[in-house]
């Protein structure tokens, strides 16, 4: 009888090392990543920017909105009252651009100016500031700048077709927006979300194009109009409002598709417009997206000090250097988690050793310029409908595979359920999804300059809308009130013990999340909306690869070790 419970003592020990919760080594990996962000008293007190975009209003998105894109649809049924015409019609509104042309001027103009009036309202922006958030990003497309529809007139007299509503509507609502936020103390950052031609394909820019050519600098129509849209706009808001912080003077352009030499030459055209227009005392920052080049990339872009690097573009000699420093670019950087098939595979710890990489990448950018993250969520599926267009699947459950061109050799996650009210999903889905958005806030919180979370709200797109997520106890209110992370940035025990399963998964169920897949997409064709092309990424990719082959063999280890003790119970009896 002591031989058997000495026996079962020796299975019992091996059992509890193997199945422990997060390693020593693991859990300090992660504490020492935390720690050093609130070194050097470094409080998340002193953050620039805790942001919130009010997407999807005055640029609407299908996937913030669906039920505008289907009565749209529903419109155009009812004008055509011809099966045939309605089926074509019902596959083609599938982003701004394609609702106006369809739906024609007037009809377009009465539903959109119906949707900017009702979607965003002053009490949004009361409730912003109530919750603790400091600016307001507003996205806006170059459209807001037409003059007239029927001469397809725009600003300067530039004309150029396009079927989009304009003539002052977004532009009326955007300046209301603005005198909301001086009356509520909150910062405010126009960033022109969409480029004559499309900046990058996605309908987020008004006009989807994933497989052609994209029009935005591809001639001197659409760069002359970007210029004289840039001209008004620098001269109406830079010096109009104390709430406007900052310009982004165009929203991911994708470096991909369009030659990054163009989009570099673009935004010093740009800031050669702004300077001429600013007043250096409003300090308002000029703000460009990172094209979707690696971290680091634009630290030596937009530098006086290397001039080598600068003097390749025209107009840089024009420059005002009495007060031009590369700390009055600031780089705007996107990261989600969703538009790959190895980060939709990842388990919860690999997730998070993303996001901390990511945010140390971008910390050793701010001695060259400030950085924020302008755009993040609290997604870990690409599930919602139409996040990837109207019409278009998903990549977790395959179905983004049966409806483009696109093809992947890598096995779907698992079945889509994240896209159902947040109330439907399983506590570990909620567990996940909190760790992950307080992660980023974390991280992000001491890392750079700032953050801007995406989006205020949708109509059910729940891992995207901050106030379904807050009202389910799944965004962090106030913003620091942490669960899994304690008010020094340390992790607490339950971060360990929920990450367990994680960092040694024994099954790669869908359910539990802890999938150990994370190679590199296959997929061809549209870029991710992250960084996940760069070699940054790349390099964070095999590094994870390298923590997975570790604790897959530390697994197979403690396997090899209660297998073992258990011959040796089996032969003592």
């Amino acid at each position: 009888m002591n031989k058997l419970i000495s026996s079962i003592w020796i299975v019992y020990l091996f059992i509890s090392t193997a199945f422990a919760e997060l390693t020593t080594l693991e859990h300090s990996i992660l504490q020492k990543r935390f720690d050093t962000y609130y070194a050097n008293n470094n409080t998340k007190d002193s953050i620039a920017v805790r942001g919130i975009t009010v997407g999807g209003w005055l640029v609407t998105e299908p996937y913030i909105t669906p039920s505008l894109y289907n009565y749209a649809t529903q419109l155009m049924s009812n004008r055509t009252h011809n099966a045939t015409m309605y089926n074509v019609f019902n596959s083609s509104i599938i982003d701004e651009f394609t609702m106006c042309k369809a739906l024609g001027y007037d009809t377009a103009k009465n539903l959109l100016e119906q949707h900017f009036e009702e979607w965003i309202t002053e009490t949004d922006f009361e409730q912003i500031a109530a919750d603790g958030f400091n600016l307001v990003r507003i996205p806006v497309g170059y459209w807001a700048w037409k003059v007239n529809h029927t001469t397809n007139s725009y600003v300067d007299g530039i004309t150029f077709e396009d079927p989009y509503v304009g003539e002052g509507l977004q532009l009326y609502y955007l300046n209301q927006a603005i005198g909301w936020a001086e009356k509520y103390g909150l910062n405010v950052w126009i960033d022109l979300h969409g480029a004559p031609g499309s900046q990058n394909g996605f309908d987020n820019s008004g006009q989807r194009n994933f497989y052609y050519d994209l029009g935005w600098l591809s001639d001197f129509a659409t760069t002359n109009l970007t210029m004289a849209v840039w001209k008004n706009m620098f001269d109406s808001f830079l010096n109009s409002s104390d709430a406007i912080v900052g310009v982004e003077v165009m929203n991911e352009p994708l470096s991909s598709k369009i030659d990054i030499w163009n989009i570099t030459q673009a935004y010093y055209n740009a800031f050669e417009l702004f300077q001429e227009r600013e007043d250096p005392s409003k300090n308002i920052t000029f703000v460009i997206h990172d094209a979707f080049e690696g971290n680091g990339h634009w630290n030596l872009e937009f530098n006086p000090r290397y001039r080598n690097v600068s003097d390749q573009y025209s107009n840089t000699n024009n420059l005002n250097q009495t007060y031009y420093s590369s700390q009055q670019i600031l780089v705007d950087h996107h990261h989600y988690e969703v538009f790959t098939d190895w980060q939709l595979a990842n388990n919860q710890f690999n997730r998070i050793m993303d996001i901390i990489n990511f945010g140390d990448s971008i910390n050793e950018e701010l001695p060259y310029h400030p950085a924020v993250v302008g755009e993040w969520s609290g997604a870990i599926t690409d599930c919602a409908t139409w996040l990837n267009g109207v019409g278009v699947g998903a990549r977790y459950d395959g179905s983004y595979y049966n409806t483009t061109r696109y093809s992947t050799d890598d096995e779907p996650v698992g079945p889509c359920h994240s896209q159902y009210p947040i109330e439907q999903w399983n506590e570990t889905y909620k567990r996940d999804v909190r760790q992950f958005i307080e992660a980023q806030l974390a991280t992000y919180d001491t890392q750079t300059t700032g953050w801007i979370f995406w989006n205020w709200k949708t109509e059910d797109a729940y891992e995207w809308d901050y106030k379904q997520l807050k009202d389910a106890g799944l965004f962090p209110s106030p913003l620091t009130n942490f669960t899994y992370f304690g008010n020094d940035g340390k992790l607490l025990d339950s971060v360990s013990a929920s990450l367990s399963s994680e960092a040694y998964p024994v099954t790669s169920t869908s359910e539990s999340r802890s999938s150990t897949q994370s190679s590199s997409t296959t997929k061809k064709g549209k870029h991710s909306k992250n960084m996940a092309g760069s070699s940054m990424y790349k390099r964070n990719k095999i590094e994870d690869n390298k923590l997975i082959s570790s604790n897959t063999l530390n697994w197979l280890t403690s396997i090899t070790f209660i297998a073992l003790s258990l011959i040796t119970v089996f032969h003592i009896l």
